[in-house]
């Protein structure tokens, strides 16, 4: 491939072309009347009149006239009479001339009317233009340079194409230092995967440097593309985090939902910058009229496990105050409401009439019909059960054979069929008052065997935790690990302690699911402990049981376990053996003397 500089002379100066100045190439005539004051004409007679005498056109106004032409001649047949005018075909030969002192924005929209008219990609005045903007694209306005890299984007069919996109491209490598627009940053980062790694760190430095000078509205569309293309740069989300929390007093409530929905999708999980930026939505909701928002803000915090109970109690107040005067609330809207409660382990105070008006907006047979609604229908009644809100009726609602059958016997319900599981669990245990049908693991002993996948980051902690745990109970004879409930979950690893909490052998003790062999009773003052151990993606941000956990946890208790909950942030990785193994003898120690 030649050079570009000599190609572009070989272009223009066999034409015995005289060079241009500086200020020319900056020239910002792009119509035919920025000169004269005339009106523009607005049929294709009168626009290839006024260029009749080719001697009298200067070129911005022959690149103005082939855009208005485009504008006006959308149709085959109108395009097919046009190009065999001879004044078109006049006007195409003046744009094989020298172009350089025509806007850049303007020579980019010349080409797209080409495109519009059917004119040849390989013609000598396509061409030329591509070439006149690439010898502009050294000394153009940066945001000209980054719109002919919008443009040419989806503009690569012929190999001058490719070569035009390639050398902007290396335009941008040059004069990246130059770039400071917000609008700039979203358009280059919406196509990240065009561009280099090298320029792509260079424009993320870039970024840093400038953050500091942009609007909140650029800041917020920076971190949604950020957000979208899964770009997860933690510098940059760190700077672009810190200036949106510094000045979400300019965020509406849409572009809160968006960080939140990008803080999301990044699994950006800084706790005082989720607080900050949480904290402006105080003042938005109850004057919101938008229930989709209100949803996206719900879903991004239930996913992000970021508790605000302010906004949670507005929120529930804002539905209620809806479903009292009769404004239309959609099922998904209260059936996400509900689930992101359940999943933050967030049971509001004082919202017994807004659970009662909501449980009811929510019909089985409604939901059924829904695409999925069999498994949104055990999604809706296992949140209500974490929430302590689950009626007899919702319980058999779902242990019924008709239904639960179905989600049982599919091999692709395994995550329904697993809260279907945890829902049977409390009817059995926390709902004493519950006579309706439940799961029999007669007829199918799998059941039993049936917990949540454990995650690559889960293994690793689970591996720390058990190895500061062999210390005080050596397995297998004094500790069992992965203990199937039957109730959808496991326990991580189970021991039994004396009254001295010194630690028994644990087999005797311990009960399988489905086994006729009756376990031995403890002695008096012991304690089986069920120990839960919960990364830090299983655990809410600052701290505390997500729902999921919570409810392990309460159907252990309920089957006579003492519980033990051993997070990320429990024993650092840090300390020394002998340190850690203290750390957990204390704990353990606790947990007896609590439940005692």
């Amino acid at each position: 491939m030649l050079n570009l500089s000599s190609r572009l002379n070989s272009l223009f100066l066999t034409r015995n072309l005289r060079p241009r100045r500086l200020e020319q190439l900056f020239s910002s005539a792009t119509d035919g009347t920025a000169e004269t004051g005339a009106e523009s004409p607005t049929d294709s007679e009168s626009i290839l009149n006024s260029v009749r005498d080719i001697n009298k056109v200067k070129n911005y106004m022959a690149c103005s006239s082939m855009i208005s032409l485009a504008k006006i001649n959308t149709e085959d047949t109108q395009i097919k009479v046009l190009k065999e005018d001879q004044r078109f075909k006049r006007l195409l030969k003046l744009l094989e001339s020298d172009v350089r002192t025509c806007n850049p924005l303007a020579i980019i929209s010349c080409l797209k009317a080409f495109k519009i008219l059917k004119v040849d990609d390989e013609s000598l005045a396509v061409k030329n233009l591509e070439n006149a903007f690439l010898w502009l694209s050294r000394t153009c306005q940066i945001k000209d340079l980054v719109m002919g890299f919008s443009f040419s984007l989806s503009r690569q069919e012929t190999n001058s194409q490719k070569i035009m996109f390639r050398e902007i491209c290396t335009a941008l490598e040059r004069r990246w230092v130059e770039i400071k627009d917000g609008r700039l940053f979203v358009l280059l980062f919406s196509h990240s995967d065009k561009l280099s790694p090298e320029l792509l760190a260079k424009l993320e430095d870039r970024l840093q440097d400038c953050v500091e000078d942009m609007t909140a509205a650029d800041l917020v569309n920076i971190l949604v593309t950020f957000g979208r293309n899964g770009r997860r740069s933690m510098p940059v989300l760190r700077s672009l985090g810190f200036h949106i929390a510094k000045n979400r007093s300019f965020l509406d409530i849409k572009q809160v939902a968006d960080v939140l929905f990008a803080f999301n999708k990044l699994s950006f999980k800084e706790q005082d910058t989720l607080e900050r930026i949480c904290s402006s939505l105080e003042a938005m909701i109850d004057t919101n009229d938008n229930q989709a928002v209100v949803r996206s803000i719900l879903t991004s915090l239930g996913q992000l496990k970021f508790s605000s109970p302010t906004v949670l109690d507005m929120i529930c107040d804002w539905y209620n105050m809806r479903l009292v005067s009769d404004k239309p609330v959609q099922l998904k809207d209260i059936s996400i409401l509900i689930l992101t409660l359940a999943n933050l382990n967030y049971k509001p105070y004082d919202k017994d009439e807004f659970f009662k008006r909501a449980i009811d907006k929510v019909k089985k047979e409604e939901m059924l019909a829904l695409p999925r609604g069999d498994q949104l229908w055990v999604e809706f009644v296992w949140s209500l059960v974490v929430l302590d809100r689950a009626t007899p009726d919702l319980l058999a609602s779902v242990l019924e054979p008709a239904f639960s059958s179905k989600i049982l016997d599919s091999d692709e319900n395994k995550v329904s069929s697993i809260k279907l599981l945890n829902i049977n669990g409390a009817a059995q245990n926390l709902h004493k008052d519950y006579t309706g049908p439940k799961i029999s693991f007669d007829s199918d002993s799998k059941l039993t065997e049936l917990s949540p996948p454990v995650s690559g980051t889960k293994q690793k902690l689970k591996k720390f935790v058990m190895d500061t745990l062999s210390t005080l109970f050596p397995p297998p004879r004094f500790v069992n690990e992965d203990v199937k409930t039957g109730m959808g979950t496991s326990i991580d690893a189970e021991v039994v302690v004396d009254a001295n909490v010194k630690p028994l052998q644990v087999e005797q003790f311990s009960t399988k699911v489905g086994s006729s062999k009756q376990s031995k009773q403890l002695p008096v003052g012991a304690h089986k402990i069920a120990i839960f151990i919960t990364p830090f993606q299983d655990c809410l941000i600052g701290g505390g049981e997500t729902g999921n956990t919570n409810l392990m946890v309460r159907l252990a208790q309920a089957q006579g376990y003492t519980t033990l909950v051993i997070d990320h942030g429990t024993i650092d990785s840090s300390m020394k053996v002998v340190s850690r193994v203290q750390k957990l003898d204390v704990l353990i120690k606790q947990a007896v003397g609590k439940k005692s």
